[in-house]
């Protein structure tokens, strides 16, 4: 089994404490090589990720990419997303041609179940296995030139048919579309995969991205969001989202941030404590803004529709502080 991770420095103990929760949850795969696509992260950093992984028996390789605004032939402008987000565009061309299999996962999440089962998946003529995000509005669907019967998907996590991806060079047509997108995309891989690739994805069990939508909206509530786009049943929804094997920490309710209420919290504390990062202090200056949001998820709890119109409308202002932030 192969997982894939991409990082930057100022990330690289989150990707260690999601690495960590990784071997922890799969001792029983017979074989597991991590993969990092490495956006300038120090040496030390870099033997550490190693050192992680002996105990457990598994292969670490990492690959330097450096700054990723060299690997694209055109300007793009990523927002407030980190750039070593964009390093999963090109992993078919780092990783090896012997990887013809391979889970990327975000480096803001816990792995808490075996993934062989979901490595094993048959994928038939799809490039890519991802959960859905009902939430997106359709207004970025529209910018997409998305159609109503395809759902939008989370990127966060990826079962990723390395070969065919490379066969028919997956690479250049997402790419392709970024670039006729101006390079300036909402939510710029996320979005650019999305559009480039209808009908080519799919759709996994939010399991296996257990995020945000997962934790405060209901299935009927997701449906009715989706509409028009089809969403699956609720006796699929409540098999997919029983024993959630990936946790994804979305939105600003980050476990590394002090004051957050997250229910996964404690999990990532303790990964994070099997790492040498384990003495990085909490974040501050999120308190009130906790606190402010328990009383906005106690208050809208009853009103799910109301809660998604206020956070979409809070999300481009949410990214634009974001984006400040990256730059400085």
């Amino acid at each position: 089994m192969h997982v894939l991770y991409a990082t930057d420095e100022n990330y690289v103990r989150h990707a260690a404490t999601s690495m960590m929760s990784l071997l922890e949850s799969n001792k029983a795969a017979k074989e597991l090589t991590v993969h990092i696509l490495s956006m300038g992260i120090s040496q030390k950093s870099h033997d550490s990720l190693c050192a992680l992984a002996e105990p457990y028996g598994r292969k670490v390789e990492i690959y330097e990419l450096g700054d990723i605004s060299q690997w694209f032939d055109f300007s793009f402008n990523a927002g407030g997303f980190a750039q070593s987000t964009l390093a999963r565009l090109f992993m078919a061309r780092v990783l090896p041609e012997s990887v013809d299999r391979v889970i990327y996962i975000d480096c803001d999440t816990l792995v808490l179940e075996d993934l062989q089962d979901m490595f094993k998946m048959d994928m038939g003529n799809n490039y890519l296995g991802m959960v859905a995000e009902p939430t997106a509005n359709k207004g970025r669907r529209k910018q997409l030139d998305m159609p109503d019967s395809q759902p939008y998907f989370n990127a966060g996590i990826l079962l990723v048919n390395l070969k065919l991806w490379r066969e028919e060079n997956a690479e250049y047509q997402v790419l392709s579309f970024y670039r006729d997108k101006g390079g300036n995309l909402t939510a710029p891989d996320q979005d650019a995969i999305n559009g480039a690739f209808v009908g080519r994805i799919l759709e996994l069990p939010p399991r296996y991205n257990y995020g945000s939508v997962q934790l405060y909206y209901s299935w009927k509530a997701q449906k009715k969001i989706s509409a028009p786009t089809p969403f699956m049943s609720e006796a699929d929804y409540q098999r997919g989202t029983q024993k959630p094997a990936i946790i994804h920490f979305l939105g600003e309710e980050r476990p590394w941030r002090a004051g957050n209420t997250h229910p996964y919290t404690p999990e990532y504390d303790k990964y994070l404590g099997m790492t040498p990062w384990k003495d990085t202090p909490k974040e501050e200056g999120w308190r009130l803004y906790f606190k402010c949001f328990g009383l906005f998820n106690l208050v809208t709890r009853p009103l799910p529709m109301l809660r998604y119109k206020i956070i979409d409308a809070l999300i481009p202002a949410f990214m634009r502080m974001r984006a400040k932030k990256l730059k400085k």
